[in-house]
């Protein structure tokens, strides 16, 4: 086959992947989506921006491509590939030293089998070990050079490869590395399992998407010459440029046809060059349609059934004719449409034929030990109609894909379990499971590689398959998923939905298979009750898990009861119960994750924010080192954040949030918008108001009903309280006055029964509250008694633990309306000694400030103000230092308010407020028309106010002040 010497029409294509290389080389991770249909030319372009990659110096190319593989593919296909190339061009060696932990090591092992040295990998619950095995990888060798990974034909990559495609992408983890991704895209349609992965990449402002189109006429034009190198005539040019579409690829077949340019369908186009092939070649091409997109020549060889002789001059001459290509070791079309076309020559029985011949051979390695190469197996065997063979051969790659953490690969090939079982002999005697465990381990795999909704989609459907009476355990089982998938997305509330008929299946039953279950429940019911019953069912839950000889079991229970404790204020037994869980289940994956991080917002909660950030980064460190920052890291690192953010280290928390952010993307709503509350909480705070609200409104599509995740719903409510306020500060008199209204009104969700059973997931809600009953009052609004009710009844039901005695302080402060001093002084006290985050600290100092300078003390105010507006912007509270310098230069100012209106203004807008127009106001005032005219239009101008009714508004909130 003769290739263009150079791309046609491309130009901006290869621009934003010289862009792309060029970014990774200097340091600046890239990653690149090439996408379009098939024939476009996106391996084309591929090739020539790894030509010119091959070039830079300092830069090591490694390439992986998916293959046509059936329903379900081997697991980690194209990244397999990608790895031992990489293995080649740095070596065996090197690649080993660049997983640094023996853990990490022994993980990538799976995939690359030379660097097995016999090391313990983790147990095989996600995917997300390998990814993060490979990111390691990949961050240690792009330290020195420059990587560029291209993994290609997305659309038929396995599951395992597109939840690692989703990782690296997402996190672009690597000091020189550049990502180059393609698919096919009219194979991706709406549920296509690559849609949703591909949709979260795009919302990612590293990652670019380029979209390869169709050339223009006179492109075309240009692709003639270069293949033919002669001037083509405009007839042929047109004709071309019709019959192909603009497609490269069919004008590239036809243009080079012996039969000229124009004739037959699109798919004679494809066909054609197959058509030109003798005898043996067509024969070599028709079973390699069927054998895969890539095909090691000797299992080729081991598939035909002719002389060796005859398939070498079949290959020769499809080689020769560019039919196929040499790849390495394995074969393949010159381009996956022409397989596909003379796939769909050939005839049933043909194809049946040899697809019994691929499975068995198939099935000899897998029987062999080469497990791997099961579900290919799998595949060939149903192509073959062999369904009771597909069925164990599925079994077996089930297993084989848990064993390599593919558990997204794993539930998929399960569901192709699930379709065979009523078509196959003895589906339970093969699996050695009833139909409804079966489904309960799809469930839980899906779960375990973080597809919640795939999973909540199987357990109802096999609740409501299940049998009324029977597979009590099973049913618990499918509950017991349901109730862990919606207590870490959704929150306790609907989690509760599941404990009633969970415990109704298990009753009493304490053995092994159904403690864990009942455990489960028991910690679940702990958390939806109120004190002081939460903590008796805790005690219970620690009391039950002690039965257990499961490790695992115990640490959770003495996780959940350390969660119920610093809800009461116990925050020191709680210390002791997450020390001991992790000591019981040293080295855990799912408890050890959730004691470390609990420990790190235990200290956080008692002030501790050194001794947060530094355990948290020490557990931090060990995640990294063995491979697994996703799954225990990521939560840790949000923890450490928040501590950053309270100990008014807010540019220090920022690295920490967004990689946690990019790490747990789509996999958790909770998460997600925990997240981004932290990031508003530090920019509001810290005086950036517009980014602050910005981020809210990304987190208001998250945040979950109060019932469902208490926490969360009431600090989003919190921070649009306090965001309002702050707004007001600098608003004109009249928004101001809208600004506090909407404050106050957002604060009236503290009424939420909620508020009352779970007082510790609201401090930041019931200050915020506090603040707009403050403002609202200063502003002459109408007190909210509900409100004010509520806030006094949460205030005095805070946990009287010192090191969050701030909290209660501050509230009693902010209500107070006599000696108000004395209550600032108090709260500055109870901040001081507790150790609350350092904007309360400063915000107390400078409330005691502006108190003391209404009775006078002017020392003891201008000493406090000037020492906020000095220290607040060093710990993350700009803001609160703002309002301390403006406090500082309003002394001598002008007064606020209606003092600021001269007497004859103030008559003049009582006349206003009570409707009268100018004419009468005059007459009123025995001035003229005009003249209380231009009173008025002064009026608005100073309060700021668009018109006359807003003016009424502002003077009612302002008539105490009148009177």
């Amino acid at each position: 086959m003769r290739e263009s010497p150079r791309l046609v029409g491309r130009e901006s294509e290869m621009g934003i992947l010289a862009e792309a290389l060029a970014s990774g080389s200097r340091g600046e991770p890239a990653a690149v989506i090439v996408r379009g249909e098939a024939g476009i030319g996106k391996s084309r372009l591929v090739r020539e921006a790894v030509a010119r990659a091959r070039a830079m110096p300092a830069t090591v190319v490694a390439t992986g491509a998916s293959v046509d593989a059936g329903t379900v593919g081997a697991p980690f296909g194209a990244v397999r590939r990608l790895l031992h190339e990489l293995a080649c061009e740095v070596g065996v060696g090197e690649l080993g030293e660049a997983a640094g932990s023996p853990r990490v090591r022994a993980t990538l092992a799976r995939l690359v089998p030379e660097l097995d040295e016999g090391g313990d990998a983790p147990p095989p619950t996600g995917a997300d070990f390998v990814s993060e095995a490979v990111e390691r990888v990949i961050e240690h060798l792009s330290a020195d050079r420059h990587l560029v990974l291209v993994l290609e034909d997305l659309h038929w990559a396995d599951d395992a490869t597109r939840a690692m495609v989703r990782t690296l992408a997402a996190t672009l983890r690597g000091s020189r590395l550049t990502l180059l991704l393609t698919y096919r895209a009219d194979d991706v349609s709406r549920g296509h399992p690559l849609r949703a992965v591909i949709a979260e990449l795009e919302r990612n402002r590293a990652i670019r998407t380029l979209d390869v189109g169709r050339l223009e006429r006179h492109e075309v034009a240009e692709q003639i010459r270069l293949l033919t190198g002669s001037e083509p005539p405009a007839a042929t040019v047109t004709a071309v440029h019709a019959r192909a579409e603009g497609v490269p690829l069919y004008v590239e077949e036809l243009v080079l046809g012996p039969d000229g340019p124009l004739g037959g369908t699109l798919e004679d186009i494809v066909l054609a060059r197959y058509e030109r092939l003798g005898t043996e070649a067509q024969e070599v091409a028709r079973l390699l349609s069927v054998a895969g997109e890539r095909v090691d020549d000797a299992l080729l060889a081991e598939a035909w059934t002719g002389d060796e002789e005859s398939l070498s001059r079949g290959l020769r001459d499809a080689l020769a004719a560019g039919a196929l290509r040499a790849d390495g070791q394995s074969l393949a079309f010159h381009h996956a449409l022409l397989r596909e076309a003379v796939n769909g020559e050939l005839l049933p029985r043909e194809r049946v034929a040899a697809h019994r011949t691929f499975a068995a051979i198939f099935q000899r390695l897998v029987d062999a030990g080469d497990t791997a190469l099961a579900a290919g197996a799998a595949h060939h065997w149903a192509a073959a109609h062999d369904l009771d063979r597909a069925f164990a051969a599925t079994v077996v790659a089930v297993d084989a894909a848990r064993g390599e953490y593919a558990v997204a690969t794993a539930a998929r090939l399960g569901e192709q379990l699930l379709e065979l079982w009523d078509r196959t002999s003895d589906p339970e005697g093969v699996v050695g499971l009833s139909e409804l465990a079966v489904r309960c381990q799809v469930a839980e795999d899906l779960r375990d590689a973080g597809q919640g909704r795939d999973a909540m989609r199987v357990i109802e459907h096999a609740l409501a398959a299940a049998p009324d009476d029977g597979a009590e355990l099973e049913r618990a089982r499918l509950h017991a998923a349901a109730m862990s998938l919606a207590a870490e997305h959704v929150g306790d509330g609907a989690a509760a939905a599941h404990l009633a008929p969970l415990e109704a299946l298990l009753g009493d039953r304490d053995d092994p298979a159904a403690l864990p279950y009942r455990v489960q429940a028991l910690a679940t019911r702990a958390h939806v009750a109120g004190a002081p019953e939460s903590a008796a069912l805790a005690d219970a839950c620690v009391a039950l898990a002690s039965r257990s000889a499961d490790p695992a079991v115990v640490s959770m229970a003495l996780c959940k009861r350390a969660v119920v404790r610093c809800r009461e204020g116990g925050y020191e037994d709680a210390l002791v119960d997450l020390r001991e869980a992790l000591e019981v289940d040293a080295g855990a994956m799912l408890w050890g994750r959730c004691a470390t991080a609990n420990v790190v917002d235990t200290l956080n909660r008692l002030g501790r924010y050194d001794d947060a950030v530094e355990a948290g980064l020490t557990a931090l460190t060990e995640a990294i080192d063995e491979g697994l920052e996703r799954s225990i890291g990521a939560p840790i690192a949000a923890n450490v954040a928040e501590a950053l953010v309270n100990a008014g280290r807010g540019d220090e928390a920022l690295p920490h949030l967004r990689r946690s952010a990019a790490l747990l993307r789509g996999e958790s709503p909770r998460w997600e918008e925990f997240l981004l509350e932290l990031e508003a909480l530090a920019a509001l705070w810290d005086g950036r108001l517009d980014a602050a609200e910005e981020v809210l409104a990304r987190a208001e599509p998250l945040v979950a009903r109060p019932e469902d995740d208490a926490e969360a719903a009431f600090n989003w409510a919190g921070l649009t309280v306090d965001a309002a306020l702050a707004r007001a500060a600098q608003a004109s008199p009249v928004e101001s006055l809208r600004l506090r209204e909407a404050a106050l009104a957002d604060a009236r969700r503290l009424l939420h029964p909620e508020a009352l059973r779970e007082v510790s997931a609201t401090p930041l809600l019931l200050l915020a509250a506090c603040r707009a009953i403050a403002s609202a009052r200063a502003a002459r609004i109408d007190a909210d008694a509900a409100l004010d009710a509520r806030v006094r009844e949460i205030r005095d039901a805070q946990p009287p633990h010192p090191a969050t005695a701030h909290t209660a302080a501050i509230a009693s402060a902010l209500l107070a309306e006599d000696d108000v001093t004395a209550a600032w002084r108090a709260a500055v006290d109870a901040c001081e000694a507790g150790g609350p985050p350092r904007r309360l600290l400063h915000e107390s100092r400078l409330r005691l400030a502006l108190s003391a300078r209404r009775d006078g003390d002017r020392r003891t105010a201008d000493d406090l103000l000037a020492r906020v507006a000095r220290e607040a912007p060093q710990e993350g509270a700009a803001l609160i230092g703002r309002w301390a310098r403006e406090a500082m230069s309003r002394r001598d100012a002008e007064p606020s308010g209606l003092g600021a209106l001269t007497a004859r203004e103030r008559e003049v807008l009582a006349l206003v407020a009570s409707g009268m127009t100018n004419p009468q106001i005059g007459t009123r005032l025995h001035i003229a028309s005009k003249t209380a005219s231009v009173h008025v239009s002064a009026i608005l101008a100073k309060i700021g106010a668009a018109n006359r009714a807003e003016a009424a508004a502002w003077f009612a909130a302002h008539r105490r002040d009148a009177a």
